[in-house]
């Protein structure tokens, strides 16, 4: 999925999140909540920008490099920074570092549901590497060959749109914007 996918989606899961947690947060309305909420459903990917780096070409997917195989793709690594936020938040009886715990959390794996539906997620790191996925997806959308920066993204896009879950992140941005207009 690509950013603006996450971040439709990091929105959505926010939102709902924090109708759920007003009750007990009542700060959660603030912007500043809603902020983590939607960064975290985006910023893993910035693993990608280090394969870029790493492989000197926009690649992120490739026999190479391949960033959903970092710690940083890992869900159970954001589960414990999210717990021990959370726990030290709790020691010092701070509600606002409780919350941004929880919108961390839900950000995170807002992020790690979506992207099971393309590659995969390592699910079960730190006991396997193996990227699982809602469904087969054997299409590489990697372009290998080294082309100029523009026509490279032209090849991109025009795979990326045949790419089975294009759909879900078409309509998530659909629904996102439907809501910031109810908001």
């Amino acid at each position: 999925m690509l950013p603006p996918g996450h971040i439709a989606a990091g929105y959505l899961t926010t939102r709902i999140a924090i109708a759920e947690l007003l009750t007990f947060y009542p700060q959660a309305a603030a912007s500043r909540f809603w902020a983590v909420g939607i960064l975290a459903s985006v910023v893993i990917d910035l693993d990608d920008l280090y394969a870029f780096i790493r492989i000197g070409r926009p690649i992120a997917a490739t026999v190479e490099v391949d960033h959903r195989k970092f710690i940083s793709h890992a869900p159970f690594l954001h589960l414990f920074i999210a717990a021990c936020g959370f726990g030290l938040a709790s020691v010092f009886k701070s509600g606002d570092w409780q919350l941004y715990s929880l919108l961390y959390l839900v950000g995170t794996w807002t992020h790690f549901f979506f992207d099971s539906f393309g590659y995969g997620i390592m699910w079960l790191w730190p006991f396997d590497r193996k990227l699982y996925s809602f469904f087969n997806v054997n299409k590489r959308l990697a372009v290998s060959e080294k082309l100029p920066v523009v026509s490279y993204w032209l090849r991109f896009f025009r795979e990326y749109l045949r790419y089975p879950p294009v759909l879900i992140e078409i309509s998530l941005l659909i629904i996102a914007l439907m809501a910031l207009g109810f908001r």
